[in-house]
């Protein structure tokens, strides 16, 4: 029985890439020579970056599969069914995305829960994945103001929401050169909802583990603890550095704790049970950069209103108009009409009006 049962399991699983190549920790399996050559290039650069940058940390006889959708097995789960990578301890193997947003900051990520050593078991919930997160920001800084954008923004939303104003003005019409200022300015506002947590909030980050392949949190749900997870995470390191993150894993576990106490959790971060001290948190680590990369994410708000105030005023194109966009509760300020994405949006959108 023991045997049907080990085949069975073997049958399941996904077939290997048929073309390998390696770097000095792991060998790469992908869909051609020149793939698999290129991802363990990428790997051959993080690697050795890692491990310098990590406490008690290790990497050794990996491999690394590149798939259309990361799985382990042949029918892929539903609880995967959006992950752009994933680490498989027991197989001792990634899978990676070869559609990643950012395939360097995928690999950077799995490649910190494949390397970390036992004292990080004392991380508690989901804080593997923002330690992960935090890690690959600075191994793959190109992809950084995204990660940080969607991570940020997931936490605010998990503890009340981000409000964003948008104000727009004739050039002609403006007498301070500022449409925030503007008395005649015509303005929006759009108040983004919560992130779908349970009942117990924020502070279930602790007790949770979103990232778990076998993990049946709705999408959304698993957002909200990757991005409270960032934050805690992210907060720590800025405020007492890596090194002594890992130092407070190793107490814990010499004090008789299995996992950190989640008191010690919210002293090194810097927050309190509060979750209006994590909303305003996350509200704060949201600067221009970040504001833009989630424009980019979901620019309907802001392409629609400008639409609607080029038909209300006869305008056709963008050239006499300021507009800015304002997140409530920081001093971040986006001239958005000076945002090609934006202006190609609000033309394609004008465009379509016409033809109705």
């Amino acid at each position: 029985m023991a045997c049907a049962i080990l085949s069975l399991l073997t049958s399941c699983l996904a077939t290997p890439p048929g073309w390998t190549a390696g770097s000095s920790s792991s060998i790469v399996r992908a869909a051609s020579t020149a793939e698999a050559e290129s991802v363990a290039e990428i790997l051959s650069n993080l690697e050795p970056r890692l491990l310098a940058l990590v406490p008690d940390s290790r990497l050794d006889g990996l491999e690394v599969w590149v798939q259309d959708q990361p799985s382990l097995y042949k029918k892929p789960r539903p609880a995967v069914a959006d992950a752009e990578g994933l680490w498989s301890e027991s197989h001792a193997r990634i899978l990676v995305s070869r559609h990643a947003d950012s395939l360097e900051r995928t690999l950077a990520h799995e490649l910190v829960h494949a390397a970390l050593g036992d004292s990080w078991r004392s991380l508690p919930g989901s804080l593997e994945e923002g330690l992960c997160d935090a890690i690959s920001a600075r191994l793959a800084p190109d992809g950084a103001a995204r990660l940080r954008a969607g991570r940020f923004s997931s936490a605010a939303l998990g503890c009340g929401g981000l409000t964003l104003d948008l104000q727009i003005v004739k050039n002609g019409d403006s007498t301070s050169g500022d449409a925030r200022r503007d008395p005649g300015a015509w303005s929006a506002r759009i108040a983004l909802t919560s992130e779908d947590l349970p009942k117990e909030g924020h502070l279930s980050v602790f007790k949770v583990e979103a990232g778990l392949s076998s993990s049946t949190l709705a999408s959304s749900t698993k957002r909200g603890y990757y991005g409270l997870s960032y934050l805690v995470i992210e907060r720590i390191i800025e405020r007492q550095g890596l090194v002594a993150l890992n130092e407070l894993c190793v107490k814990a576990t010499r004090t008789g704790h299995s996992k950190i106490p989640t008191a010690w959790l919210l002293d090194a971060a810097g927050l309190s049970a509060d979750p209006a001290t994590w909303r305003a948190a996350a509200v704060e680590s949201l600067g221009v950069e970040e504001v833009i990369q989630l424009l980019t994410m979901y620019p309907g708000f802001v392409v629609d209103s400008l639409v609607d105030f080029l038909v209300d005023t006869g305008g056709n194109d963008l050239e006499g108009i300021r507009a800015d966009l304002q997140l409530a509760g920081a001093d971040v300020v986006v001239e958005v009409t000076q945002l090609a994405f934006i202006r190609d949006h609000v033309e394609a959108s004008l465009a379509e009006r016409s033809k109705l």
